[in-house]
Formats: structure tokens, sequence, C-alpha cells
């Protein structure tokens, strides 16, 4: 072995232990590999590959764990199955981490609790170290890094944007005064889309600003930060993601807004909601609230008229992972739903219990993943037949684009569409609105 080969394995033992403590080391401990986590995983029952069963990872980390932090692993590592941190064994942590989705549902069926999104995590942060993050999600991260979102969208496409949804929002409401307005300061809410909804899914922005127009809220948008996602996250690249989360903390605090409104993303609602004051240890100054937690707010206060006629056709509601099981977000979307359609249905199981539709979690950004991705998001598409629904509705960009995919390649006859976009289809306008 090459002097240059071993400082590497040296390096990366350490960031080994940097990263593999606490409860991580604990669950490694606890694991039996019992392998109840197995059933739980859509990514193992949809590929029947036994790399994807989440006790599968921990057993990779316990190898290497036992090989350099254990006196029995470092005399006779035979014995004992330790492993040494070698490039075959970075490569199969690379592929086990990052085909992950980190939805926690394996976390439910686990008789111990273990939480493998924890440890998938550590490893991501190890292989982001050690500079094996996938090519294509590392340059999502360091474009949002750079430029202050994913996409790179520049501020003059971002205004002209900007321009074209204020044109339909008057269209949509007839009233040539209607605007969306930017950098107000003192506004109650600071609402944050996503550059694929800038880009790809523009209603959504649209539809949103429809219903704060009905209910005459008191919201502005940020022409300095319009990305409410944190690749960092994906990437496992932790000083991106805490900068990222920081960013957003202090356009908030810069405009004095009251409350943050994420748009349907489910991953930038957990960072923001769960995660940011742990990453950068301290309490936010405002609160963290999702779009469709707002309008469920609405509904229930009775302050939008909906028809729900408007929406005919059978629709279902498919859970993202880190708004439902992660988020706690459960009934809002519900909420939304059974005011503004007709005929909703739910799927099974639903809820905290929810099937992954094997797009999150970055995954949907690596392209060498694409096939194991769609393998993985089977048991979701089987849901969705078996609930016979016409429309599949969501609240995440990432699930979105998941779903049409698991449409298209498993002949599903149905629509994607928003929660939002589906509410703002049922409002009915007050005449003193117009």
């Amino acid at each position: 072995m090459s002097t240059e080969t071993d400082t590497r394995t040296e390096d990366l033992v350490k960031l080994f232990e940097e990263k593999v403590k606490g409860p991580i080391e604990t669950y490694l401990d606890v694991c039996v590999h019992c392998g109840l986590c197995a059933d739980a995983c859509h990514a193992y029952v949809g590929t029947g590959d036994v790399d994807q069963i989440p006790s599968a990872r921990a057993q990779e980390l316990e190898k290497v764990y036992k090989r350099y932090f254990t006196r029995l692993g470092r005399v006779a590592p035979w014995l004992v199955g330790a492993e040494d941190l070698d490039e075959e064994v970075l490569d199969r942590l690379q592929k086990m981490a990052y085909q992950c989705t980190l939805c926690r549902r394996c976390a439910l069926y686990c008789p111990f609790g273990i939480d493998n999104a924890l440890m998938v995590a550590a490893i991501r942060a190890l292989l982001a170290d050690g500079g094996m993050v996938p090519a294509a999600l590392w340059e999502h991260t360091d474009t949002a890094y750079v430029t202050g979102n994913t996409l790179g969208i520049s501020d003059e496409v971002f205004l002209d944007r900007i321009e074209w949804f204020e044109e339909e929002l008057r269209d949509e409401v007839d009233d040539d005064e209607a605007t969306i307005p930017l950098d107000r300061e003192g506004a109650r809410i600071l609402f944050v889309p996503t550059p694929i909804q800038i880009m790809r899914f523009p209603s959504v922005i649209i539809s949103t600003a429809k219903i704060f127009y009905a209910v005459g809220e008191d919201w502005t948008m940020s022409t300095r930060r319009f990305d409410g996602t944190n690749f960092g996250l994906f990437s496992g690249e932790e000083e991106k993601r805490d900068e990222m989360a920081q960013r957003l903390v202090d356009e908030v605090e810069r405009l004095g807004a009251r409350v943050l409104v994420v748009s349907e993303c489910g991953h930038s609602y957990w960072v923001m909601k769960v995660a940011a004051e742990s990453w950068l240890g301290k309490p936010l100054s405002f609160e963290v609230k999702n779009i469709v937690e707002v309008i469920a707010e609405y509904i229930s206060e009775g302050r939008l008229n909906l028809d729900p006629s408007v929406n005919k056709d059978v629709v279902t509601y498919h859970d993202p992972c880190n708004l439902s099981r992660k988020g706690g977000l459960i009934e809002e979307p519900r909420v939304c739903l059974e005011a503004a359609t007709e005929s909703f249905v739910e799927m099974t199981p639903s809820g905290e219990h929810a099937w992954c539709c094997g797009g999150g979690g970055g995954v949907i950004t690596i392209p060498e993943y694409d096939e194991v991705r769609l393998a993985s998001g089977q048991p979701k598409a089987d849901q969705i037949r078996e609930s016979g629904a016409e429309v599949v509705a969501t609240a995440c960009d990432n699930c979105k684009l998941q779903l049409i995919e698991l449409a298209e390649h498993n002949g599903l006859d149905v629509s994607v569409v928003g929660v939002v976009d589906l509410v703002a289809q049922a409002l009915i306008l007050d005449e003193d609105k117009k």
C-alpha cells in the first residue's frame, strides 16, 4: 500500500470517528439485524436488493467501526467480520447512502427505534468530507451555495418570472391592482418558493398569491432569497447546509417577518421547522409554517369560500415523508383537499405510515440511480393504482417529479397536482375582493 493511500485511509478513519458517534454508536450496538426494517423499506420492497435493507447499512458501518475502534477488530478483524475502510467499502457505502431517501419509515417498524436516516446522514457527511458526493448532487449543492438557488436563476430572470406571475394573478382575480409584493419590510409572512416552482411549476406560486389575495394576507416575497431548498442536507456537506439555513434566517429577520412560510417542498419545511435550530445552535425568532398548513388555517377559520364541485375527479393524496412522518403535517393537507374537492379517497397505508415515493433525499438528482429510484417507487405506484384515483395531489416538488415519472413508467392514467392548485381552482372570490 502506498504512502498516499495510507494517508487517505488515516484521514478517512479520523473523519469516521468524528461522524460515527453518540446515538449512532448506540444504534450499531443495539441493532441485531433482525430484518424487520426490510419490509418497511420501499427501496428493498421495490428492488429486492438486500443492500437496500436499512440494517444492511448499519452492518456496513459496524464492520468499519469494529476494525478501527474495537480491540479484537484491530488485532483479528477476520474473527468479528471487521473490514478496512478501503475504496471498495467506500463505494458500497456511497451507493447505500445516496440511494436512501431518508424517509424514516423503517424507524417506525424497528423494535429498538433505530433511526436509519441519522446513520445515513453520518455516512453522507463522511463521504462528503472525503470528496465522494455523486457528481450531479454535488453540482446542485454547489450551484445553490454559490448563486443562492439550485437552478442558478439570475435576479433578472426571477423578476421577469414574477412579472409574468403577477399578470396571471390579475387575470385570475380580475383585478389590475393585484400584486405579488417583493421585499416589503414588516409583512407578517415571508413566502419562499423553490426554483423548480419558479421555472416548472409556476401555478403553485400563482395559486398561493391568489389565496393570499382572497384573505387579504399581509405578505411578501424576497428578491434575495427565493429558494427554500437546502441541498447541503442531501449532499452531506454540513458547512454548506448550515450556511444555506442561516441565509434564510437572516433574510426573514432583515425583512422583519413574523412567519416564514415555505412552499410545497417537504425537505425545506423539515429543515427550517425541525432541524435549523439544532444546526445553528440558537432558537429562531419567527414561526415556520408550510403553505398547506396556512391554507388549512384559513379554511378552519372560514376565510376561504370554496366550491368543491369544480374539482370533480377522484383525488388521492400522497404524503411527502418530510411533511407527514417527519414533520407532523398529516391532517392539514386533508383539510384542504376535503374542502376543495368533490371526491377525496385515501391510499392505504397513509399518513405517517405512507410509502415513500422513492424520489426524496436528493436521489432524484442523481441520474446513475434512476433505475433503482423508479424500481423503489413501485410500492407507491401500486398504491395509486389501487386507490382508483384520477388525480394525485401532493405538497412537495420532489414528490411531484417522482410521481409524474412513476405514472409514466407504470402506465398510470393519473395527473399529478399540488394541493395549493386544487384549493385555488375551487376558490370563489367575494365580490368586494374584485
